[in-house]
């Protein structure tokens, strides 16, 4: 996706290489598909759910899973809970974005 080591996520930072998130006093480890969610929402302003089935997990468009959303719940948790910012990732009628 990127081509450089940190990207500037709203008030975070997310470094690539040891896939954490930082705010100014703290950071939060990520797996590499938390990374790979939030680096492509990022990238795409606003993305649907069949986007991201595609181009994050491989999926066929086709296919009924509630991968996505189980990701996108338990980050927008993970990110609340440590940051208490559940603001990070908003969804609406047309998407998902960060």
């Amino acid at each position: 996706f990127i081509n450089q080591s940190e990207l500037k996520i709203g008030k975070y930072t997310l470094d690539l290489n040891s896939r954490k998130i930082f705010s100014e006093t703290k950071s939060l480890n990520l797996t590499e598909k938390e990374t790979n969610l939030i680096i492509f929402i990022n990238l795409k302003k606003i993305v649907n759910l069949r986007d991201l089935q595609k181009e994050v997990w491989g999926y066929s468009s086709d296919l009924e899973t509630h991968t996505v959303e189980t990701h996108i719940y338990r980050l927008r948790k993970k990110i609340n809970d440590f940051f208490k910012d559940n603001e990070f990732i908003k969804s609406s009628k047309i998407g998902y974005t960060i």
